[in-house]
Parts: C-alpha cells; sequence; structure tokens
C-alpha cells in the first residue's frame, strides 16, 4: 500500500493548470498580512506544483496546503482523464490506500479507551484460532507500530496473480489475506525491529470485528466518519469510486499509461480499502494532529515510537511536528499531513503512484513552508 521508491514514469503531459486560493477573514475587520501563507510563499508552492509536474511527468495532481487563521491553498495541475483530458478537480474522489490505516489504528484506539481492546495483550488472545507464528507474543501495540516481525502477505505470489490476473476484480477476505502468512516464520524478534507490513493492520481490522461483533467499515462509521462529519470518505463494496473522481494510470502492467481506476483494493482491506476526497482529508489531517477522538493515555500511545529505526507511531508516521501518511496502489498516491503546532496541513494527491510523485511534491511543498525533510 505505501512505496518508498518507484520505477517507470510516464511520458510528460501538463495540460491543464489551476489554481484556488482562499483567505479566510473576518467579516468587517482587517486581518493582518499572513505570517506563513505570503503571496511570496505561495508564488513558491505554486511554482513548485509546476516543477513537480516536470519532473515527476504525471497526468495530474492536487493539493491542499492550509495555515489555520490564515488561509486555504488548493492547487490543481495536469489531467485527470487522459482520454478526454478532463482536467483534475480537487473535489475529486479517489483511493487513499495506506491512509486507510490511520482510520483502522484511531478505531483500535478509541476502542481502547472504550475497555474493549487491551494493547498490551497478544494477537493469540483476541484471535486465537489461527496459528500466526509469534501469536503469544505479538501485542496489538506492535502491530500498530509495525515491530510484529510478521511478514508481507503482498509478496505472496498467489494472492499477486489472483489481483493482477482478475484486473482488480478479485474479492478477498482478511482471513485470505492473512493465509499466506499463517505458517511463515518471523523476520525477527517481536518489538526488537520496525518492518512497515500490511499484514498488522488486516489482523487489527480482524480485531476490531472480533470485539465489536460489527464489520469494520460500520465501525468507523459509527466511530470517525459520522462523529467528524466525513461525507465523503467511503469503505466500496465494489470497484466503482462516486462521482466526481478521476482516472488512475500506471506503467507497470506494460503498455504506458494503462487505466487502472476500476481495479478495485478488497486485498488492501483494513490496510488500504478507503476512497475519500480532500474535503475529508483536510479534516482528518487535522483530527491526526490533535487527535480530539482520543483521550490523553491514547493520544501518547498514538505518538510512541516502535522502533528508533523509524519515525512510527501507533498507525502513524511523525517527521518532527508533522504527522500524518502516506498512500499508494496501483494508479494513485496520497500524502495526509498535519502540524498541530503551526497548525499547517499539507496534503499531495497524484493519479499515478511510480516513484512516489505525491511524496515528492510533500516535500517541495514542506521545505517551502520552512520543514527540514532531509530524513524521509
Amino acid at each position: 500500500m505505501k512505496f518508498r521508491k518507484f520505477t517507470n514514469l510516464f511520458g510528460l503531459l501538463i495540460i491543464c493548470l489551476s489554481t484556488f486560493f482562499v483567505i479566510s477573514c473576518k467579516k468587517g475587520i482587517t486581518e493582518p498580512d499572513s505570517s506563513i501563507l505570503t503571496t511570496d510563499v505561495i508564488e513558491k508552492l505554486q511554482a513548485a506544483a509546476d516543477k513537480v509536474m516536470m519532473e515527476k511527468s504525471m497526468p495530474g495532481l492536487i493539493a491542499y496546503i492550509a495555515v489555520e487563521g490564515e488561509g486555504e491553498l488548493y492547487i490543481s495541475r495536469g489531467v485527470g482523464n487522459l482520454a478526454t483530458s478532463e482536467p483534475m478537480n480537487i473535489n475529486n474522489c479517489f483511493r487513499v490506500a495506506s491512509v486507510t490505516k490511520t482510520f483502522t489504528t484511531e478505531t483500535v484506539l478509541i476502542l481502547a479507551d472504550e475497555g474493549k481492546i487491551d494493547l498490551g495483550k497478544t494477537i493469540g488472545f483476541y484471535l486465537p484460532e489461527y496459528s500466526l507464528p509469534g501469536k503469544d507474543i505479538i501485542t496489538i501495540r506492535m502491530l500498530g507500530n509495525m515491530t510484529s516481525g510478521l511478514s508481507e502477505f503482498m509478496n505472496d505470489p498467489v494472492l499477486s496473480a489472483a489481483y493482477y490476473n482478475s484486473q482488480g476484480t478479485a474479492k478477498f477476505t482478511p482471513e485470505e489475506l492473512i493465509a499466506p502468512v499463517l505458517n511463515s516464520k518471523l523476520m525477527f524478534t517481536p518489538g526488537t525491529h520496525y518492518f512497515y507490513c500490511n499484514t498488522n493492520t488486516i489482523l487489527l481490522g480482524m480485531v476490531i470485528k472480533k470485539v465489536t461483533g460489527k464489520e469494520v467499515k460500520d465501525v468507523f462509521a459509527e466511530k470517525i466518519f459520522r462523529p467528524l462529519g466525513l461525507t465523503h470518505t467511503f469503505w466500496p463494496e465494489t470497484n466503482f469510486l462516486p462521482s466526481p473522481y478521476h482516472h488512475a494510470y500506471t506503467d507497470l502492467l506494460g503498455p504506458p499509461n494503462a487505466d487502472v481506476t476500476y481495479y478495485g483494493n478488497s486485498w488492501g482491506n483494513s490496510a488500504g480499502i478507503l476512497i475519500s476526497n480532500l474535503a475529508d482529508l483536510k479534516i482528518w489531517a487535522k483530527e491526526l494532529s490533535e487527535m480530539k477522538l482520543l483521550s490523553a493515555s491514547a493520544k501518547l500511545e498514538r505518538f510512541k515510537i516502535g522502533s528508533p529505526e523509524a519515525h512510527y507511531g501507533f498507525g502513524l508516521e511523525l517527521y518532527g511536528n508533522l504527522v500524518g501518511h502516506a498512500g499508494a496502489i496501483l494508479g494513485y498516491n496520497s500524502m495526509v499531513y498535519s502540524d498541530g503546532v503551526r497548525k499547517i496541513t499539507i496534503i499531495t494527491h497524484v493519479n499515478t503512484f511510480e516513484d512516489n510523485p505525491a511524496g515528492f511534491a510533500f516535500v517541495e511543498f514542506a521545505k517551502i513552508l520552512g520543514y527540514d525533510l532531509s530524513g524521509y
């Protein structure tokens, strides 16, 4: 779901440029000049978007950059549909891939606050029916901070073949997804190292269902979507996206710019299945830094790094005050981050995923806003 390095870049395509800027101000009161989103900074951000489009040769880009009390900047570049030349639209829905992990892990913490999940108990305690390696050692906390030592189910050739050969129409249950891991060996002693692994978050989804007796999508709706007013965030039941949406492209399947919009993501499940848009993600980004749905103790768990090898808390990436998560799946790439101290939000999304273009754009924007992400 999340990748750091990719190959096979697109040919250059920049068709439509449009930028939207909204400055918030109190009616009848002249606000002082912004200290961060100055005219000069806005121009640099716009130029950075052009630079990313040129250097990464991607179909389209949308982004949201905001400073609380100063304003919001929406950026749109390129096209959302190569067949029709329809421009990218800031209102479009798209697959957020591993950003889903932040919803799953926050739900686990909410249930922990309710006394339904103990982060210190083992996966074997909650799911004793599965012969997972290390099940009596691996805790819920280790699953959340990616230190379990479990192997990656997505590396299984049978599952991969089923997904790609069906053009993304194959449907997988969580039980089918973890099946390749049941007879595998641990990669390391649980709790000693960091290894980003989708298996961890699939298992957390299974625990959510076990302790609530409800489907994970319904628990998301009850605990997160409705309380925060997320009206454009969905757990899809089919391969289609709600309108408006843009198309997704990849070079990895052979022909260049192959349209993979309708490759569903049931194999992402609680690790990467959700669909959303910028309007909802800006609300969610703020929640990731402020944690209003969580207790004080749960907030501490959220930000507690699992291993010094990584910047990863409980389902959350931390780079200084910037917290959030990256997401990438065939044809879609997103970054959703917020700084609760400086009150800055940066969200980037690109409709291809080779070479992590949304991550590249995120770093460029963050530098302009004064962040040092040399370790990213």
